[in-house]
């Protein structure tokens, strides 16, 4: 029964029907996100970590390019509608969004939209990630063919290929309640990030598994099996750093706050990250910065006060960003 249920919600991801391209748009009467560089602890961190780049900042009523501070910020792509899944590409010239089955890619440039599947596609939400090259786009999807969520690997011609499907994961934990999820894919193009999870009720442990693939030699390997640790409860997302070294894995912790965990992959020590000086706070969205110390964080204070800080791993808040959105990306 919870096989026929399962294909029963896959069909019906696939039968919705697509909407029309946003159309682009440049208001410059959206909210813009603001910036303040303000060093918040010890300034010799921040003497060591020299910020450069961009940063994609989400806003429920656009999507921004802006400095890596956040400031100049630059609408790319104004919201109509929720999108579950968004990407810049690494080159900062194409912006991805899955939305109704289709996946958009507008040309920063031109404005020009256009949908990359040829077929019907379906997903069950996890990120979309780019490859280092911005030719091909990798993402949860099903599709008629193979109806099950799988890690797939499209490009511009609309060609599908299928990296990771259920039978490619160790047997005795294939389950019809559990569902792939892609999380990440690393700078230099060599490792993608996925999760096996089984969702789970509110307070509730959760089951789920961190896996990652290797590109060259496609290998699946295991990195953190959820049952062997006491520390995430719930899980929501995970980065890997440039270096390919250290995992940021945004969760739920026992006591029910948001909280930000670092696994080495070298050792497989899992530690949380405790900011200081910010006591009962929820911590969201990792996204790692220009540099493998430090990464942009959302953290809400109790219950209302938002803002973006970046940190490193050991704790110490380097700038506070005034950024009225979520940094979503760090790009070039």
């Amino acid at each position: 029964m919870k096989i026929n249920c399962f294909l029963l919600l896959i069909m019906f991801l696939l039968m919705s029907c697509t909407q029309a391209p946003i159309a682009p748009t440049l208001d410059i009467n959206h909210p813009l996100p603001t910036a303040q560089n303000i060093a918040t602890a010890d300034t010799s961190s921040l003497s060591n970590f020299n910020i450069n780049g961009r940063i994609l900042v989400y806003t429920p009523k656009g999507v921004y390019l802006a400095n890596a501070d956040g400031t100049s910020p630059f609408l790319i792509h104004a919201i109509e509608s929720p999108l579950p899944m968004m990407s810049l590409s690494p080159d900062g010239m194409k912006f991805a969004y899955f939305s109704d089955n289709s996946l958009y890619v507008k040309d920063i440039i031109t404005g020009t939209v256009s949908i990359w599947n040829r077929e019907m596609m379906g997903s069950i939400g996890g990120q979309l990630r780019w490859s280092p090259e911005s030719k091909k786009i990798a993402l949860t999807c099903s599709t008629p063919n193979v109806p099950t969520a799988s890690l797939c690997l499209i490009d511009e011609s609309g060609s599908i290929e299928y990296l990771i499907k259920e039978e490619n994961i160790a047997d005795e934990i294939v389950s019809p309640e559990y569902f792939i999820e892609l999380q990440d894919w690393s700078r230099d193009g060599s490792k993608l990030i996925f999760l096996y999870y089984s969702p789970s009720e509110k307070g509730q442990k959760q089951d789920f598994s961190i896996y990652y693939y290797d590109i060259v030699s496609k290998i699946t390997q295991l990195i953190l099996y959820g049952k062997k640790q006491n520390m995430i409860f719930q899980i929501r997302g995970v980065n890997i750093s440039p270096d390919n070294k250290t995992l940021l894995i945004s969760s739920i912790g026992e006591n029910s706050l948001s909280q930000i965990f670092a696994l080495n992959m070298d050792t497989l020590s899992l530690v949380p990250l405790l900011l200081q000086e910010l006591p009962n706070a929820s911590y969201t969205n990792p996204v790692w910065s220009n540099d493998n110390c430090c990464y942009y964080i959302h953290v809400e204070q109790d219950g209302f006060y938002q803002h973006t800080l970046i940190a490193d791993l050991t704790g110490n808040v380097i700038l506070n960003l005034d950024i009225q959105g979520t940094v979503l990306q760090w790009v070039k």
